[in-house]
């Protein structure tokens, strides 16, 4: 099944054929679907005008159903069939890395590698939807890109919302890294209801926001996916003693800046006795 599957994936009606065949798709209400054809490398890795396009071009989805791996599964398959995307590009990998179709023509060779196969297999999956089955529950956020970039758009307008910083300064912390976005998602799946917080993902993204342009040294550390790790252990640390909730964002920002980033960019332990709010 998964030969014929990379098979299936060179040809954009074919794939369709493929899952509708074997997958119930309900079509439910007319899903609107961008107008411009995209590159592979448009589709894959979005720049962060496209990104934006996308964001807003689907601006009045709950988060509910952009939690949904069927839902962007089914986006996914409509740009497919409307020749906006190829359905080889959801194989591709990351960078300068072979392209989509080379790398199913590569796993198919010679009787096909089953390994090549079945990673291939897994990509077109991830892209497509997300694969909360072997990557957890924050695929569908991490790697589909259609996903990926309305939920980057919605967080940067919830930060806006609640700071004065600029969207296009929250876009930067966004967009550092992959392993660095992986690492801010988890403050929207996490089931920590701490980190969860919109107030206190709020509050720490907005501090980011200080060092992504000026920062130096070792406040450059903050911007590295290990860090922002630590970072969010120690509020957790924190909110064992302290209900950070109950805060605003300003003085949350202010817990974060001046006490919880020194402790990790410094190793110390924080100190448990002290006021965390000036008066």
């Amino acid at each position: 099944m998964q030969r014929d599957f990379l098979q299936q994936a060179r040809s954009g009606e074919q794939f369709s054929k493929w899952i509708r065949d074997r997958v119930q798709v309900s079509d439910g209400e007319v899903l609107p679907l961008l107008e411009e054809r995209m590159s592979e490398n448009q589709f894959k890795d979005p720049p962060k005008d496209t990104e934006e396009q996308i964001s807003n071009f689907w601006k009045h989805l709950s988060p509910a159903d952009a939690s949904r791996v069927a839902f962007w599964g089914f986006v996914t398959l409509r740009h497919i069939e409307e020749g906006r995307i190829e359905p080889y590009f959801l194989a591709a990998n990351g960078g300068n890395l072979p392209g989509g179709l080379e790398r199913i023509d590569v796993a198919l060779s010679n009787g096909g590698d089953e390994k090549r196969i079945d990673d291939s297999v897994r990509t077109i999956l991830r892209r497509m939807g997300g694969l909360p089955e072997a990557r957890g529950n924050r695929s569908v956020y991490v790697n589909c890109p259609f996903a990926r970039a309305w939920w980057r758009g919605n967080m940067a307008e919830e930060v806006c919302e609640n700071t004065k910083i600029s969207k296009e300064k929250i876009v930067k912390v966004l967009r550092v890294s992959q392993e660095y976005w992986e690492e801010l998602i988890t403050l929207v799946v996490s089931q920590n209801s701490i980190l969860g917080d919109m107030k206190i993902r709020t509050a720490l993204i907005a501090v980011l926001s200080e060092v992504v342009d000026g920062g130096s040294g070792d406040n450059k550390k903050v911007l590295q996916a290990k860090t922002l790790k630590k970072i969010r252990y120690l509020i957790g640390v924190r909110s064992a003693w302290q209900e950070l909730g109950v805060f605003t964002v300003e003085e949350i920002q202010r817990i974060i800046r001046e006490e919880i980033i020194p402790n990790v960019l410094t190793g110390m332990p924080i100190n448990e006795n002290s006021s965390p709010i000036q008066n």
